[in-house]
């Protein structure tokens, strides 16, 4: 469970770091557990080429 909590983190100040250098004067609210609860239920409908990216990218952050 540590790596996959550690991702989300990961995942999450990535995101706020590059929506800090475009918006480096505003205030910046999101919810680290809505992104990757959101992007887990698209993976669970996606198919082909699209699954496949998404599975590759979770895992190498994962793993």
């Amino acid at each position: 469970m540590g790596s996959l909590s550690q991702a989300i983190t990961e995942m999450c100040l990535d995101l706020y770091n590059k929506l800090n250098k475009k918006n480096a004067n505003e205030n910046i609210f999101f919810s680290s557990m809505s992104i990757s609860t959101g992007l887990a239920m698209v993976l669970l409908g996606a198919r082909g080429n699209t699954a496949t990216q998404m599975q590759k990218v979770s895992v190498n952050k994962i793993h």
